[in-house]
C-alpha cells in the first residue's frame, strides 16, 4: 500500500517556473519540481573498521579542530582530513579518515571522538599519521528514520523533475511524498545542514561546534538535547545522561565549568560542577536567529544572522554581561553584515562575515567595538575561525580554502597559508 504524506513548505524560496500552453480547446501545464530521493545506509555498511586513506582534496569543508600541532578538517558527512600544522606557513596533509556521516569531532589525550550518523566512534592518535579506531558506541545520536530492509535514512538527494499535466488537474503548490519528496521549485526546501602530541591535552574547536570536552566528559548537542558521555574509560565512551534543552539547539562552547549553548532563540548556560548532571543556570533570550557564542572573562559575544535555516532577518553582534551568571544582561547590539563564526583572544575579536571576509576588532571596551575595527581581510567568504593565543595564528574556514593568518599585529594580519578547496 503506497503512503502519501504532505511535505511542509519551508524556508528558502526558489524561482517558480510554470509554462502553460493552449492549443484549440486543450491546455497543458508544465511544472518544474525538485525531487528529494531518500538515501539509506545499511548498518553493516556504516559499521566497518575505519582506517586512514591517502590524501584527498577538500570539497565541502565543515568544522575544524586544532590539537597540538595537528589540524583536523571535516569533509561534510564524509570524514576528516588530517594535517600536520607544525608550520602554519606550510601545513602538510597526512591523509583522510573516511567516517560516514561525520560532522563534529573533539580530541583529548590522544583520542579523537567523532560522530558517524547515529554512532560515536573513537580513534587513538598516538601517531596521528596512523589513527587507530578503538571503539564504536552505537545508536546514541538522532536519525531521520529506519527501514528494516534499507537501514538508516540519512539524507535526501535533490534532482529536478518536469511534470506535464492538464490545466484542469493543476493543484497549485500541493506536494506529495511517494518514496521521495516532490517539491515545487517555488516552494522552500531546507537542506541538511548543508600534534608530537602532548600526553594530557584537550583540543580547540570552533564557535560552530556541537562537540566539546570538559571535566573528563564529552558533551554533545543535537537539535533538542545535551548528551553527556562518561570518559572514565577514555577509549570506550559511555552515554551517561541526556538532558532535554529545547528546540533549535546549534552550538556548544565551554568556559571554566560552564557550558554556553547557542540556539535559534537564545543562549543557555549550564553548570557542570556535577559533570554527569549539567544544571541550567540561565536562559538569555534573543530574536529567532542562528547564534554561535564565545566567552571571555565576564562577557559573552553572540552573532545572530538571517537566512533560510535561521528563519530571521537579523544580522548583529550582541555583547552580554555574564558577571552574574544567573542573570545574563545584554549590554549592546552592533549591526553586522552576515556574521557567522567568531573567536576571541585577549580582547581581540575575530568575526567571520560571510562574503565580506574576516573582521578583527578590539573588544577591550564593549561599548566601542564598532569604533575599533583593527583589520578587515576582504575578497573571501568566511564561515568560522579559531584564534590560537600562544601561536598568534587564526585559522579560518572559507568557501575557497582554509586560511591561516599571523595576528602578532592584529592591525595587520599576515596570510601564512591557504589550503585550497576543490569546488564541485
Amino acid at each position: 500500500m503506497k503512503k502519501f504524506l504532505w511535505f511542509p513548505m519551508i524556508s528558502l524560496v526558489f524561482l517558480s517556473i510554470a509554462v502553460s500552453g493552449c492549443l484549440k480547446d486543450e491546455c497543458e501545464a508544465e511544472h518544474f519540481y525538485v525531487k528529494y530521493d531518500p538515501v539509506f545506509i545499511l548498518p553493516a555498511n556504516l559499521r566497518t573498521t575505519i582506517q586512514l586513506e591517502p590524501v584527498k582534496q577538500i570539497e565541502q569543508p565543515g568544522k575544524i579542530y586544532v590539537y597540538g600541532q595537528y589540524l583536523f578538517v571535516n569533509e561534510y558527512e564524509e570524514g576528516i582530513h588530517v594535517f600536520d600544522n607544525e608550520n602554519p606557513s606550510n601545513p602538510v596533509a597526512l591523509g583522510f579518515l573516511p567516517i560516514p556521516g561525520n560532522i563534529d569531532m573533539a580530541v583529548r589525550n590522544n583520542l579523537l571522538y567523532a560522530d558517524s550518523y547515529v554512532d560515536l566512534v573513537t580513534f587513538r592518535l598516538d601517531n596521528p599519521a596512523k589513527p587507530e579506531m578503538v571503539s564504536r558506541l552505537e545508536n546514541v545520536f538522532p536519525h531521520m528514520g529506519f527501514d528494516a530492509n534499507r537501514g538508516f535514512l540519512v539524507k535526501y538527494e535533490p534532482s529536478e523533475v518536469v511534470e506535464r499535466i492538464s490545466c484542469s488537474q493543476a493543484t497549485g503548490d500541493q506536494v506529495w511524498l511517494e518514496g521521495g519528496l516532490w517539491v515545487r521549485k517555488d516552494v522552500a526546501v531546507l537542506s541538511g545542514s548543508g600534534n608530537s602530541v602532548p600526553g594530557n591535552t584537550t583540543g580547540i574547536g570552533g564557535s560552530t561546534a556541537r562537540f566539546t570536552l570538559g571535566r573528563e566528559h564529552l558533551y554533545t548537542v543535537s537539535e533538542t538535547d545535551l548528551k553527556v558521555f562518561d570518559l572514565k574509560v577514555p577509549e570506550k565512551p559511555n552515554l551517561a545522561n541526556t538532558v532535554h534543552i529545547g528546540w533549535g539547539i546549534e552550538t556548544i562552547y565551554p568556559y571554566d565549568d560552564k557550558l554556553f549553548i547557542g540556539s535559534r532563540n537564545g543562549m543557555f548556560i549550564y553548570d557542570t560542577k556535577d559533570p554527569l548532571n549539567p544544571r541550567q543556570l540561565a536562559n538569555f533570550a534573543h530574536a529567532n536567529a542562528c547564534d554561535p557564542v564565545v566567552v571571555e572573562g565576564n562577557y559573552a559575544y553572540i552573532t545572530l544572522r538571517d537566512g533560510t535555516k535561521c528563519e530571521s532577518f537579523t544580522n548583529q553582534l550582541e555583547v552580554v554581561d555574564v558577571t552574574n551568571i544567573l542573570k545574563p544582561n545584554l549590554l549592546k547590539t552592533y549591526p553586522m553584515h552576515h556574521p557567522i563564526g567568531l573567536s576571541i583572544v585577549n580582547g581581540i575579536l575575530f568575526i567571520c562575515e560571510d562574503d565580506e571576509g574576516l573582521k578583527v576588532f578590539d573588544a577591550s571596551d564593549w561599548d566601542k567595538i564598532d569604533q575599533r575595527l583593527l583589520d578587515h581581510e576582504k575578497g573571501l567568504t568566511t564561515f568560522d575561525v579559531i584564534a590560537l593565543e600562544k601561536e598568534k595564528v587564526a585559522i579560518v574556514t572559507g568557501k575557497e580554502g582554509i586560511y591561516q593568518y599571523d595576528f602578532t599585529n592584529p592591525k595587520d594580519l599576515k596570510l601564512l597559508s591557504k589550503i585550497k578547496i576543490e569546488t564541485k
